[in-house]
């Protein structure tokens, strides 16, 4: 956090320990756990485009966004003729946003009677059926005990998987189709960091991968309460202090709002 009235930066409180302003900035650096969990995110998205949506996998591309996230483009489709609200509903379908029960074989008039889809099933209803029961053995005793709690609990079952399951991507940038992407190649203004292509996601590092500053030496003023990693390099935590580091890592902190050209 950055206070907007003394620049002071910060961590975890609701206020600056140093003017006691409510009135802060927010940034970040990369973090393993977060680009971990962002390429599981991709994983499921391909999964879905390519199973459930027909798209070959040869016509997707991934591509690090320079900063934090990913952009995934889908190359010779049909859905690209898709309006917004269409692609608001593809949206829905990919983040696994308003489910109805009756999908996955509830009956809601006589929920006694419902028979719940396969694990082998396609799509959603077999994505569903291994998070909810785990292996064919275990489906007839919890189909009963999902009954004895009702077409409700099952109903907030389905809601609670929707971060587990649905692929979390951003639906305002997938919606828009006015918006205009960082073209490949160029430097990310928040990071110092390339957009490029990632052709094995698994192996992707972007601290390494994305880094094309060189290294030579800069001196900067910095106050970066978090420590960061760049090309295998550790950096940080600096507290108002003069340093002499490489020059990619001291865009990245100015980029970050973390440091000034002493």
């Amino acid at each position: 956090k950055k206070c907007t009235s003394c620049r002071n930066v910060f961590l975890q409180q609701d206020q600056c320990p140093e003017c006691k302003s409510i009135k802060y900035e927010t940034s970040s650096v990369l973090c393993q756990d977060c680009i971990i969990g962002a390429k599981n995110e991709i994983k499921k998205l391909i999964s879905i485009l390519t199973s459930d949506l027909g798209i070959k996998k040869e016509n997707i591309r991934v591509y690090f966004s320079g900063n934090e996230g990913f952009h995934v483009y889908v190359l010779e489709s049909s859905y690209e003729k898709l309006d917004s609200r269409q692609r608001a509903e593809l949206a829905d379908y990919i983040l696994f946003k308003g489910a109805l029960p009756e999908t996955f074989g509830a009956k809601k008039s006589d929920f006694s009677r419902s028979i719940f889809s396969d694990i082998d099933d396609k799509g959603w209803s077999g994505r569903v059926s291994k998070q909810v029961f785990g292996s064919k053995s275990n489906k007839a005793k919890l189909s009963k005990q999902m009954i004895s709690e009702g077409y409700f609990s099952f109903k907030k079952k389905l809601e609670d998987l929707q971060k587990t399951i649905g692929a979390q991507i951003d639906p305002n940038v997938t919606i828009d189709v006015h918006r205009i992407f960082r073209l490949a190649g160029t430097i990310n203004s928040k990071s110092g960091l390339s957009k490029i292509l990632c052709n094995d996601i698994e192996k992707f590092s972007p601290g390494s991968d994305a880094c094309f500053m060189d290294d030579d030496k800069v001196t900067v003023l910095a106050d970066c309460p978090v420590e960061f990693k760049l090309k295998n390099k550790k950096f940080g935590p600096y507290k108002k202090e003069q340093v002499t580091i490489p020059k990619y890592a001291a865009v990245y902190m100015i980029c970050k709002g973390y440091a000034t050209l002493a």
